[in-house]
């Protein structure tokens, strides 16, 4: 049978990557026996025949003696010229011929030509590992291959390389016989001692026809670029993922620190103008630098304690002096030990660095700068380096912004947190309180203790879970109409309906910025409002959504008072269940918000946490103040910084005969004598006889309105408080008068202006069986301070 011409294409590396239907013919070979294996493996390593010498006239063309697949030598021309089709691959043609028994010279031929035309690093090693012969392609690789380095081992070829590690991969070929592609050897070449470069190198192992080891051959190509931009790729991936995940300026700084150290740097440092650390915006008049973020190497083998022993110092950019600029630029530094202590362990004095000095801008504006050191001599930046690093600080100087703006509304949310809480009150013959307050970063809290007529104080807590300033926006309308309602003397439960009408307005008028509603579901209110009566010792409670109070008896009896719990506010539900609780003198109210129950689960309702029961059972007659620190070093939350935290203990007082006294009046002009009489002489028994003018003046007004306006029984009560003296005249009228301004030549309307004018406050309390006009009046008294 006449063998035709056959085809095959070997790749940069010298491998079989093409076998044609005509190569198997020729040799005998499947595709798949040689695909893949070097072509130096076809070779018979026989002289060519004299007859084949000068055949094709091509300086590409050379003749060669192969190994078929049966044993025998079969005589070819080769012509050898780049492939088209395969980039970086050698098109090789075999063409035939009478052959007289193959010698080594066409095998040497076939070496010199692949030696001669390769653009890629080739090179033949002995089965010691030791360099017999390489290419001019090799010679080029910045100096690594020279005249000296036949007979060494690669590691003794390029000492400041992996070449270790690549001489382990060579064993591993020499003794398997399958071919390693791809391992990178880096390092720095003598041409080129202050840059790193990577080749990728393939190992392949030489045979002769008997199948003995005669060696290895690599080939190599350089991938610097390629792997530069792989690893910054990389990197910036990995950042991107890790800078910002924080909204703590500093956190945010130590992330890029961390991330870039040691891939990118030796050593990093950022710094930030003071004010962005507090949330303001940056002064760069100042250039008052404050750093937040430092990392070096060899820093994590360090132990926390020793590291803030022995840091070493890295100043402050030198351009900072001046002026940051805004692009970046290299400077070459020498960074002094810290007290002695130097940079690296085992050396002393100043050492030398190269540094990248990157500002960093955030909506054009530069808020501070980066500061990558590389440590080693030789170890200059790249401008590669200097677009990564810009891209590195540009990303890290949006994070920082976000945690600076976030940090602004954070201070701002929680110093209106602060601006919220009551004032001091003037002491209250009703309750002894004392409280602890934690402003909430995600949401906000809200409390308040207020008076309300006759003798009695209102409680109010708030939560909602709207984050930032418009959370603490919310709770500062909701108290504002809150201490509206309470002047009012609405009962807790009509209190929450018309709050939780005012929140659905508040919610369906706000927009976002996209024009659409707010979506109410988003934003949850929940409040509880109360209001205890010492002259009888009832707590009138209703619930939207929050915990009731416990409560501590003198007796050590801590429960959870059964309020009955309604939805938050803004649900449009409107249906409050207002519950009464008659309290023993000197029993303890404690109000708190779930935030202090930490991730406790939640307590079902009536149920009593465990974390208050203990402290409040010995509550009898401890101070209040040992009581709050007491029940908050028990709760589980009390630490919590996040979500912030109530607690609000009112101990309560009763007021007894002493203080109240009350009488029934008919409905007779005649009786409003009368009621002068019983109030003076009340007033002189405690000892308030400087009053009894304007007492009698406020009562004859008063009752006489009561018997010509209303109708049935009237009800007259005098209340000696601790700073005030309350008169309250009651009928069945639910009709409340209104103040009037008469004129200089009428004859009536003055009475309630007079009252007005003579007492500090007065107003109407609505009741299911009629109406109560109350006054108040200051009384200067040193004792009785109920305050603890």
């Amino acid at each position: 049978m006449r063998l035709h011409t056959a085809e095959l294409v070997v790749d940069q590396h010298g491998t079989v990557a093409r076998w044609s239907e005509s190569a198997q013919d020729l040799l005998g070979f499947t595709a798949s026996e040689v695909r893949g294996r070097p072509v130096t493996g076809l070779l018979a390593f026989q002289k060519a025949p004299p007859a084949a010498e000068g055949r094709c006239g091509n300086e590409n063309d050379a003749p060669v003696v192969l190994r078929r697949r049966d044993g025998r030598a079969q005589a070819c021309h080769l012509c050898v010229r780049p492939a088209d089709y395969f980039p970086g691959g050698w098109s090789v043609t075999l063409t035939p011929v009478d052959a007289q028994p193959p010698n080594d010279a066409v095998g040497h031929a076939v070496l010199d030509t692949l030696f001669k035309q390769s653009p890629s690093s080739l090179c033949v090693y002995d089965s010691d590992l030791r360099l017999r012969q390489f290419n001019p392609a090799a010679q080029g690789m910045q100096g690594v291959f020279g005249s000296h380095s036949i007979g060494l081992t690669p590691h003794e070829v390029w000492p400041d390389s992996n070449s270790k590690e690549f001489e382990v991969q060579m064993r591993e070929v020499l003794a398997s016989g399958v071919p390693l592609l791809g391992f990178d050897k880096r390092g720095r070449p003598p041409d080129d001692p202050d840059h790193e470069h990577i080749f990728a190198n393939s190992i392949f192992r030489l045979e002769d026809p008997q199948g003995h080891i005669l060696g290895l051959a690599t080939t190599a190509v350089e991938i610097t670029d390629q792997r530069t931009a792989e690893e910054r790729i990389t990197l910036l991936a990995e950042a991107s993922a890790v800078i910002g995940t924080s909204l703590d300026v500093v956190e945010t700084g130590q992330q890029l620190a961390d991330v870039t150290v040691p891939r990118f740097a030796d050593a990093a440092t950022i710094d930030v103008f003071a004010p962005v650390i507090s949330g303001e915006e940056p002064d760069s008049d100042l250039l008052n630098l404050r750093r937040i973020g430092l990392q070096y190497v060899g820093d994590a083998a360090v132990s926390a304690k020793s590291r803030n022993a022995s840091h070493p110092r890295f100043p402050y950019p030198l351009s900072a002096r001046e002026d940051l600029g805004e692009e970046p630029h290299r400077i070459e530094v020498l960074l002094p030990g810290d007290d002695g202590e130097p940079l690296y362990r085992g050396s002393n004095g100043m050492q030398p660095a190269s540094s990248l000095v990157v500002p960093m801008k955030a909506r054009h504006t530069v808020i501070g700068v980066v500061t990558f050191y590389r440590l080693g001599p030789g170890s200059s930046f790249s401008d590669f380096d200097t677009l990564t690093a810009r891209d590195l600080a540009s990303r890290t100087a949006l994070s920082i912004d976000n945690a600076r703006r976030y940090t602004r509304e954070h201070n701002a949310a929680r110093a209106l947190q602060h601006q919220l809480l009551p004032r001091p009150i003037a002491d209250q013959a009703a309750v002894t309180t004392r409280h602890y307050f934690a402003p909430a970063a995600t949401g906000a809290n809200w409390f308040d203790v207020m008076p309300v007529s006759g003798a009695r104080v209102a409680f109010v807590l708030g939560t909602t879970n709207e984050p930032g300033l418009a959370g603490v926006a919310s709770i500062g309308r909701l108290g504002t109409a809150v201490h509206a309602l309470a002047d009012l003397d609405l009962p807790p439960d009509e209190v929450l309906a018309r709050l939780d009408s005012l929140v659905t307005r508040i919610v369906g008028q706000d927009h976002s910025p996209s024009g659409r509603e707010t979506d109410p579901a988003r934003t949850e209110i929940k409040c509880l409002y109360g209001v205890y009566d010492p002259t009888c010792g009832r707590l009138s409670l209703a619930s939207a959504g929050h915990t009731p109070p416990v409560v501590a008896e003198p007796g050590g009896n801590a429960q959870a008072l059964a309020v009955s719990v309604g939805k938050p506010l803004g649900t449009a539900e409107r249906q409050f269940t207002p519950d009464h609780f008659d309290l023993l003198d000197g029993s303890v109210l404690a109000f708190y918000t779930p935030t202090l129950a930490g991730d406790d689960p939640p307590l079902h309702e009536g149920t009593t946490p465990d974390w208050l029961t203990g402290p409040l059972a010995s509550s009898t007659d401890m101070p209040l103040e040992e009581l709050r620190d007491n029940v908050l070093a028990s709760a589980p939350g009390a630490g919590s910084s996040d979500r912030g935290a109530i607690l609000l203990l009112a101990r309560t007082h009763r007021l007894d005969e002493d203080h109240v006294h009350s009488w029934d009046l008919p409905s007779d002009p005649a009786i409003v004598a009368t009621a002068r009489s019983l109030v003076q002489r009340q007033l002189t028994v405690w000892g308030l006889e400087e009053q009894g003018f304007v007492t009698e003046l406020v009562v004859s007004e008063l009752v006489t309105n009561a018997i010509r306006y209303a109708e049935g029984p009237i009800h007259l009560r005098v209340i000696r408080d601790h700073h005030a003296l309350i008169c309250e005249v009651s009928d069945a009228s639910t009709t409340a008068p209104h103040l009037r301004y008469a004129r200089s030549g009428d004859e009536g309307g003055r009475g309630l202006f007079l009252i007005a004018e003579l007492t500090q406050r007065w107003g109407t309390r609505i009741s299911d069986t009629g109406k109560t006009i109350w006054t108040e009046q200051d009384v200067n008294e040193g004792a009785d301070n109920t305050t603890e």
